[in-house]
């Protein structure tokens, strides 16, 4: 309900970035160092690199500036909102170096440093500090280290570190071995890492409009499994950039496989035609339940990429680096 309401507001807001960028869009239609399409979100992404550089030199210029909180906030914000966690490594350091920064601000400064780290290539010293920083986690808030293993998880398995990626879940259950809660979603994530590297299990499935559906019709192509339901908020959450994904890259040979997990095929039907989801759904209870035992799922939203070769290449990506994921499969021959 109060999303709901958000959303004029956030429409204007984006109308108005829109409106700021337009003289910039129509010189930017192909990207020279690819060749390909620039987007919208590239354009904007590009606009905040220069923003963070800009912000990092004026910290660095004005050290005793009384707005330096207000500098460090926004450039936390602004690199976790738009994955450039990296662009704002110096920007971190300098936070956690300070004495008079806030609290909140000294808190975001570790979850970018970490991320930042991994995603400079730096992967050891960012699950060394992630290591380090559970030392100081209050047992009853294991939610800001847990997002952050996701987060860091996510970065050992671009960078093809799925051993690092499995201690990771282990150090964490192992901090809050206590928590049940904490420890079931590791064992949960561990299980689902073992099937890394293997040939993914083959699936006799019937999509909604009756026909077959299996991982082999797949074959050569890169696709993603999205176990998932229309009563997961974390699900329906993924679908607009899922959506953007497909478009950009179904052409080159990227597919999805949505299995839901509603008890109703025709819920999943309407929510599928409402959402406009244009690839091949499943809602079959005794075909999702051998799904589910198969790729060893116990929580939604679930997702594998499966490369050209037929093996799972990664799981539980998703936004910006599930994008990643799926152009380097894609670029795989």
């Amino acid at each position: 309900m109060n999303s709901m309401f958000r959303l004029p507001q956030v429409s204007i807001i984006l109308l108005a970035t829109a409106l700021s960028f337009v003289p910039l869009i129509s010189g930017l239609s192909e990207d020279p160092t690819t060749g390909g399409k620039k987007t919208f979100q590239d354009v904007i992404v590009a606009r905040q690199k220069d923003l963070l550089r800009d912000a990092v030199q004026y910290v660095e210029q004005h050290p005793d500036a009384a707005d330096l909180d207000d500098a460090f906030a926004w450039s936390f914000e602004t690199a976790r909102r738009f994955g450039l966690e990296g662009n704002a490594l110096p920007m971190a350091e300098r936070c956690l170096q300070s004495r008079t920064t806030s609290t909140g601000n000294k808190s975001a400064a570790k979850q970018v440093l970490c991320i930042g780290l991994a995603k400079s290539g730096k992967l050891k010293e960012a699950a060394t500090f992630f290591q380090d920083s559970l030392q100081f986690a209050r047992f009853g808030a294991a939610g800001e280290p847990l997002d952050l293993a996701v987060e860091l998880v996510a970065q050992a398995g671009l960078a093809g570190e799925h051993g690092t990626a499995k201690e990771i879940y282990r150090t964490l259950s192992n901090r809050f071995g206590l928590n049940p809660q904490v420890s079931e979603f590791c064992e949960n994530r561990l299980r689902k890492l073992d099937l890394v590297g293997e040939e993914a299990p083959e699936l006799s499935l019937t999509d909604l409009k009756g026909d077959p559906a299996s991982v082999a019709d797949s074959k050569g192509k890169v696709l993603l499994i999205d176990f998932w339901a229309t009563n997961c908020p974390p699900c329906l959450a993924e679908f607009p950039k899922l959506k953007q994904l497909y478009a950009d890259k179904h052409e080159e040979g990227f597919e999805v496989l949505g299995i839901s997990l509603d008890d109703s095929p025709e819920t999943v039907n309407a929510f599928q035609a409402q959402a406009k989801l244009p690839w091949r759904m499943v809602c079959d209870a005794e075909q999702v339940r051998q799904a589910r035992e198969k790729y060893k799922v116990r929580t939604i939203p679930s997702l594998f990429l499966v490369g050209r070769d037929g093996r799972i290449s990664q799981v539980d990506l998703k936004g910006n680096d599930l994008r990643r994921a799926v152009e380097r499969g894609l670029a795989e021959k």
